[in-house]
């Protein structure tokens, strides 16, 4: 059985890749769903879950995205 480790939260960096733009308005975005989901205190995480649901994209066309770094590189 192959266990598959995919990442939980959305990082600017994963929302720069799906929507190609820049950082600013990646942080932007991140900090408008924090908001939205009443996650108000930085240390509080976006998950890719919540990200799908605030976008409208759905969570298996994001799942590329979740993976690893160094797995997606690998491949």
């Amino acid at each position: 059985m192959l266990k598959r480790n995919l990442r939980i939260c959305i990082t600017t960096k994963d929302i720069i890749e799906i929507e190609e733009c820049s950082q600013r308005t990646a942080s932007q975005k991140l900090s408008d769903m924090r908001v939205f989901f009443n996650k108000t205190e930085k240390r509080c995480k976006i998950t890719f879950s919540e990200y799908a649901t605030y976008t409208g994209i759905p969570l298996e066309e994001l799942e590329p995205f979740r993976m690893p770094l160094s797995y997606r590189k690998a491949s």
